[in-house]
């Protein structure tokens, strides 16, 4: 089937994959290195919406997603990726206002501990992540109801 070996299902798992390791790395160095843990849980957290983004999509080109999810679990998972939206929705909506509050400098290596334009960017990404969660588990989950036809029904 074309939809599972195209350049779009190539693109969407090389871009899950810089997504998972963007987010896991920013997050150690984010939470770690500059101390600026509000930052680096974002990123974990935006990393780990990337990650179950890559498995769904990894699973489903391999024509694996029926055996490890039911189109109930799906329901499921994009519920998750909602959440993750309405997660990022309301961070960059809180860092935004917070920042332009405080008039706070652009994010710059000297106030990168502390500034809140980097907390601003990884919630934006959660969003992303969260948005693209949720379309790629309603997708997948429709075209498993299309394509699996149980033995026993």
């Amino acid at each position: 089937m074309a939809r599972r070996s195209g350049c779009c299902m190539y693109f969407n798992i090389i871009t899950a994959i810089l997504g998972t390791f963007g987010g896991l790395s920013a997050f150690a160095v984010f939470f770690f290195h500059f101390g600026n843990r509000q930052a680096g849980l974002w990123a974990f957290v935006s990393g780990t919406f990337a990650a179950t983004t890559l498995l769904i999509h990894i699973l489903y080109k391999k024509h694996t997603l029926e055996s490890w999810y039911t189109a109930e679990n799906l329901l499921q998972i994009r519920l998750l990726g909602f959440l993750g939206m309405l997660a990022g929705l309301g961070g960059v909506a809180a860092y935004l206002s917070i920042a332009l509050t405080n008039h706070e400098e652009m994010p710059s290596m000297k106030n990168i501990g502390s500034n809140h334009y980097f907390m601003l960017i990884w919630a934006a990404l959660t969003l992303k992540w969260g948005a693209s969660l949720f379309a790629f588990s309603h997708i997948y989950r429709k075209r498993l109801l299309e394509e699996y036809h149980p033995l026993l029904s």
